[in-house]
């Protein structure tokens, strides 16, 4: 080959860190664009329809994605021998304890009572905080819960609701304001109940809403299967009784505090 051929010849091209800075550039734009519109699709997608995730151990559990929301809803259900009083109380009469709290949600690490729990009110407000691991804030849910009974069909319905602006916000925590998860007791005969639980809730701020819908199913028949029954089993909700609850068979009376 000659030397002509050879000074002739282009020369490679050379791939500088400023062109490998360019390329990542508009990848990193790429990936971010195909995210939005992943991210917006799946918050238009939805078909009002409940559809089953999981379904052993006595527990099924569905969920529903609702056009216009990218966080889905879940609901959990399972038959068991309890009374309707004994899973109220498990969810109304210790409140005030942050073992219990932990009991329920081990990243409870404080609480506060903002409205004791009342007969006469049917319920409480409290001041739950949570720490999350980094980088994401700690989380505050103040929360008001309220049971009644259906009288015609008998069916206990306990609401767990957000109350944020009840108090003044903490400089410490992120304040959620959208929970509202509800459990329904319905008698079934030969001393079982239908439980129901339907979550509908956010945990608010910098946190990944994927994460969310990836976990909540398993979460939730976790919670059915496994750590309800564990918490309902002590004497003092077992035999506990509300006024406001007549039981299937049974004369109703006065939970004691």
């Amino acid at each position: 080959m000659s030397a002509a051929s050879i000074a002739g010849a282009p020369r490679p091209r050379r791939f500088t860190l400023k062109k490998a800075a360019k390329f990542l550039l508009f990848g990193c734009a790429g990936l971010i664009v195909l995210g939005w519109i992943a991210s917006a699709a799946w918050t238009a997608s939805g078909d009002d329809q409940w559809k089953l995730e999981i379904d052993k151990d006595g527990v099924q559990v569905y969920s529903y994605k609702a056009p216009g929301s990218f966080l889905k809803q879940f609901k959990g259900v399972r038959t068991a021998r309890y009374s309707q009083s004994q899973i109220a109380a498990a969810l109304l009469l210790d409140n005030d304890s942050l073992d219990n709290c932990r009991a329920w949600i081990p990243i409870c690490t404080d609480l506060k009572v903002v409205e004791r729990y009342d007969p006469r009110m049917q319920g409480d407000a409290i001041l739950w905080t949570l720490t999350l691991p980094g980088p994401f804030a700690q989380r505050e849910f103040l929360i008001k819960t309220h049971v009644e009974q259906d009288p015609a069909d008998r069916n206990v319905y306990i609401d767990v609701m957000a109350d944020a602006h009840k108090r003044p916000l903490d400089d410490c925590c992120l304040r959620i304001v959208h929970i509202h998860n509800r459990w329904r007791l319905a008698p079934k005969g030969n001393g079982e109940i239908e439980i129901q639980l339907t979550q509908d809730n956010s945990m608010g701020g910098f946190f990944p809403e994927l994460l969310v819908n990836l976990t909540t199913a398993q979460a939730t028949h976790q919670l059915l299967s496994q750590q309800l029954p564990a918490l309902v089993e002590k004497d003092r909700y077992r035999n506990a009784r509300f006024d406001f609850i007549a039981e299937p068979g049974a004369p109703a009376a006065v939970a004691a505090r």
